[in-house]
This record gives C-alpha cells, structure tokens and sequence, in this order.
C-alpha cells in the first residue's frame, strides 16, 4: 500500500512539472490530493512508529512477564524451601525430643540400677555389720533355780531345780532340770548345796550324760552351805544337769529351807 502511495506522488511530481498551467482545476486537485496523500503518509509513519512501539512495549511486557514469571518461579521456590525448611526443623524438632525422651528414659534406667545396686550394697554391708555384731555382741542366756523341800540325794539321782527364779532365753527346763546351750560359747555354771550335820554329798555337772567336773559337800555342826562351779565351752544343743554320785537314798541328806537354798545356775560369758 505504501509503495503505491509512493508511486503515486511520483506521476504527481511530474504532472507539476509539466507546461499545464498553474491554478487550473487539476492543479487544485492534484494539490488537494498531494495533502492528503502527505497525511496519509505521516499517518502511515505514525502508525508504523506506534506499532513499533506497541511491538516494543510487547517486547518489553513480554520481558516483564518473563521477569514476573521468574519472580514468581522464585517465590515458590522460596515457598517450597522454607516448608522443607519448617518440615526439617520439625523433624529435628522431632528427633530432639525423642532423643531428649530416650536420653531420660535412660539415665532414669541407670539410676534406678545405681539405686537397687546402691541398696544391694548397704544391705550386704548392712548384714555383715549384723553379722558381726552378732559374733561381737554376747546374747542374754542366763538362769538360776533352786530345790523345794529337803530331800534325799541317791547315787544317780537328776536333781531338779523347780523354783526358778530367773531364766534369759528359756534354756533351762524346771521340768527336767536340764540346761540346753542355745548359742555355742563358754559357760559358767555354780551349784550350792546345803547338807545335814554329819552328812556327805558328791554331785556331778553332768554335759551330755559325761562328768564335767565332780564336787564334794559335807554338812557341818550348822548344815553349812557349800558352792563349786565350772567353767564349760559348749557347742549349741548341748545339755548339762546336776548328778548326785553317792549320797543317800534313805534318809534326807540335803537341808532346803528359808535360809538355806540349793541352787543351779548358769550363764554366758563369752560367745
């Protein structure tokens, strides 16, 4: 269309430059048309100019829309990093407390073994100390009895102490007259026996049917009171009692009265 144009003002030019005189009606026309042909080409320049610039522009949005796009594509990439961020500081978050929670679990394990350990310790320390304060400490094994009336005193014959005055730990019988050892240990055991004026008495500290120790009383002009005792180390289970050897089966030989008591006693001295 342009070229046409152009061609166009071209035949214009030399029918101006021809011998038609000026001023005619063609003249006018053709000048008329020259204007108009003029603004159509400026309009043609305009236009052309404002679609280059639109096309520049285009370019130009194209280009911001390109940069949006990768403003855009770098939004959701920060996007999608701070959610894997946040996810791995959960995670982390996570791992943290199952670790902080394992790390307690443990070290409430470990003092729980340190505690049972502990105590397993202080009650073996605990039970030695028992032990050896049952080996330094001597129990309370004691006992005194004595006879009731005046009486014979035949050769073999158990004397049985029945009035019991004292007896710490219930090792002698009144019923028997026999002491059992309850704890192994050393023994100190006294008899006292009150005999008639001219009369005479041997007696035995029997331990487990043997003779301990032997001893002799004889009643003097008062019925004199006369003591022996032993020493004995016994084993526990052990059994003492007191034995007449000779004496008499006839008549009264020991005298048991308020001021006169035959006794049996005995006591724990040593563990």
């Amino acid at each position: 269309m342009l070229y046409c144009k152009i061609l166009f003002l071209f035949f214009l030019f030399l029918r101006v430059n021809s011998e038609e005189p000026h001023c005619s009606k063609y003249d006018f026309e053709e000048k008329v048309l020259e204007k108009m042909v003029r603004i159509e080409f400026q309009m043609e320049r305009m236009k052309s100019e404002i679609e280059q610039s639109v096309k520049v522009v285009e370019n130009k949005k194209t280009e911001v829309d390109a940069t949006l796009k990768n403003v855009d594509q770098q939004l959701e990439d920060y996007s999608n990093n701070i959610e894997k961020l946040e996810a791995l500081g959960t995670k982390i978050s996570d791992t943290l407390t199952a670790k902080q929670h394992e790390l307690e679990k443990d070290i409430d394990e470990k003092i729980a073994k340190l505690e049972n350990k502990t105590l397993e310790t202080l009650q073996a320390k605990i039970q030695e100390l028992q032990a050896l304060k049952d080996e330094a400490v001597t129990p309370t094994v004691a006992f005194k009895a004595r006879l009731n009336t005046n009486s014979a005193a035949p050769a073999g014959h158990t004397f049985v102490f029945s009035t019991v005055l004292f007896n710490e730990g219930d090792a002698y019988s009144s019923r028997t007259g026999k002491f059992t050892a309850t704890t192994s240990g050393t023994y100190l055991f006294t008899v006292v026996f009150c005999v008639f004026s001219s009369k005479g008495l041997t007696i035995g500290i029997m331990v487990d049917g043997n003779k301990y120790t032997v001893a002799s009383f004889y009643g003097d002009g008062n019925h004199g009171c006369s003591t022996a005792d032993t020493v004995a180390v016994l084993t526990a289970g052990q059994i003492i009692w007191v034995q007449a050897s000779s004496g008499s089966s006839s008549g009264v030989v020991i005298a048991q009265d308020g001021i006169r008591w035959n006794t049996f006693s005995g006591t724990l001295i040593h563990k």
